[in-house]
């Protein structure tokens, strides 16, 4: 597998910080630009994997779950070459995480957003599937296609979905807790065009892609823990975020900003609401990333087939409160 990398990241990213904001993706191509060697793997077909993390009929969470890079395999069982992902030292970190969250318990009526690399965000999730005593229904949002000249590796969540299997969920059991699965490198090198020769399979999160506030609150959510790698890289929520974010913040949704090394330090019987109060997300309005007309003329194919920039206004998302898109498209 071939992947685009920066002549001079440091230079690039340096001079793309002084305006815009250090979100999960921009840390994330600044610190993580190698993907694990590859090594050979009997590969599973769709229908061999899409059971197993498919959520029940019924689920509340199901509608917002994403197969398309499970459907990347196809129905032919073969041998590939995918990334090494346990080579990867954030596996580990996003293991202990979960760990030290599960032995605690997850507190009620909360929706995880976990927004790391994406093998990375699996580790955590089937953790978390595996050991938590609360029902969790995991959701994947991976919307973009592996490629042997891929701009970002999706081979690389592919590979994690392969070999980290959730615990099944109860199909009776009512009331999980929904963990989402982002993947930080989907706006990755967003300063970017890249070459002729690669493959862009960036793409964004589009707000059909998530529950709206009264979802949330038809469901009992009243708290969204967002999780990003290190907080000493990553000061605020990403860009194609940040306007669902400002709907949740209007809505009375409260917001946490956290990382794997404040999870990885949680004790049994510690006050959940005590401790994420110190770590609240305070959305005040900034211009991102998707309302920038040079970011469409970088892309080439990407970013979920979004075409030129939307016009957003003061008006509802989904009816509620926040801004708006305007336009066709998603992800």
């Amino acid at each position: 597998m071939r992947r685009f990398v920066y002549a001079a990241p440091a230079a690039l990213i340096s001079a793309a910080c002084a305006s815009r904001p250090w979100t999960p993706s921009v840390s994330v191509a600044y610190w993580a630009q190698d993907v694990p060697a590859s090594v050979d793997t009997s590969l599973p077909t769709t229908s061999q994997l899409l059971p197993l993390w498919q959520l029940p009929t019924g689920n509340p969470w199901s509608r917002y779950a994403k197969a398309t890079l499970l459907t990347a395999l196809g129905e032919e069982p073969r041998t590939g070459a995918l990334p090494d992902v346990e080579a990867l030292e954030v596996l580990g970190d996003a293991r202990a995480a979960a760990h030290a969250v599960a032995s605690a318990g997850l507190p009620q009526g909360t929706l995880w957003m976990l927004d790391l690399r994406g093998a990375a965000s699996v580790a955590f999730a089937t953790t978390l599937s595996h050991e938590a005593r609360e029902p969790v229904s995991l959701v994947l949002t991976f919307n973009n296609w592996p490629d042997p000249d891929e701009l970002v590796p999706a081979e690389e969540t592919l590979a994690a979905l392969i070999r980290m299997p959730p615990k099944a969920p109860d199909p009776a059991a009512t009331g999980t807790y929904p963990i989402f699965l982002l993947d930080s490198w989907r706006l990755a090198y967003r300063f970017d065009a890249p070459p002729d020769n690669v493959f862009d399979n960036r793409y964004v999160m589009s707000p059909g892609d998530l529950p709206t506030p009264e979802v949330l609150r038809e469901n009992g959510v009243t708290r969204l823990v967002y999780v990003v790698e290190d907080l000493d890289d990553t000061e605020t929520e990403e860009d194609d975020l940040h306007f669902v974010f400002a709907a949740y913040q209007q809505a009375g949704i409260a917001l946490h900003l956290v990382d794997l090394r404040m999870l990885a330090k949680r004790k049994p019987g510690a006050r959940w609401p005590s401790e994420l109060a110190a770590y609240t997300l305070f959305v005040g309005r900034r211009a991102t990333l998707l309302e920038d007309p040079k970011f469409y003329e970088r892309a080439r194919g990407g970013f979920g087939a979004f075409g030129p920039p939307r016009i957003f206004t003061r008006g509802p998302m989904w009816g509620g409160g926040g801004g708006s898109w305007r336009g066709g498209g998603g992800g």
